[in-house]
């Protein structure tokens, strides 16, 4: 994208005042400033129609924004089920490759270094009763199968519904600057590595 902007930049510089420019060079311009779009400005949604309700868990998912840029998302959760021992916090949801390939910028996928998105969530209004939940978001590819997948340590019977914004930056030695790189970069990974459960 900064390539195309800066050729841009540089063809309306390359154009006269004194009205000596042809046909073919305005054109030119006009042509490349109709194809750019300014960071992939094209919103999307990806999202379920309406709340879906099994024997194990209810849902409803909202991932908004603008392709590349932001994404903000609203989740409502909860787990349906009757047992202490049903697993009823795990939302394994298949989403198509387009929505896994929007969702792949915010998001860091199950082989970018198994790392993952950590929301804190308290349950209850009252302060003094809070329960505190988590959410962990991450998006995975098994075969031919694109998953949005969503843990929450919800029991039986509680319901999460919350709205966050999801961002995700990955690191690479090159773009950690002014400190020694190549220690912090391994630290933060395997920080990461050892802390997130699948």
């Amino acid at each position: 994208m900064e390539t195309e902007l800066k050729e841009i930049l540089e063809l309306i510089a390359n154009l006269k005042d004194n009205g000596s420019n042809t046909a073919a060079q305005v054109r030119e311009v006009l042509t490349k400033m109709t194809n750019y779009k300014a960071g992939g400005a094209n919103g999307f949604e990806v999202a379920t129609e309406n709340v879906v309700t099994n024997d194990i868990q209810s849902y409803h998912y909202s991932f908004k924004g603008v392709e590349n840029q932001c994404c903000n998302a609203y989740l409502m959760l909860k787990n349906n089920s009757g047992s202490e021992t049903a697993v009823g916090g795990r939302f394994q949801l298949e989403i198509s490759e387009e929505q896994y390939n929007l969702l792949r910028a915010f998001m860091p996928d199950w082989d970018e270094d198994k790392m993952a998105l950590f929301y804190s969530v308290p349950l209850y209004a009252n302060i003094t009763q809070s329960a505190y939940r988590t959410i962990t978001l991450y998006i995975q590819k098994e075969g031919s199968y694109f998953l949005l997948v969503i843990h929450t340590n919800l029991a039986p019977g509680e319901m999460i519904s919350t709205s966050i914004a999801v961002n995700f930056k990955k690191f690479t030695v090159d773009n950690i600057t002014g400190i020694k790189k190549d220690k912090v970069y391994m630290k933060a990974m395997d920080t990461i590595r050892t802390n997130v459960v699948r």
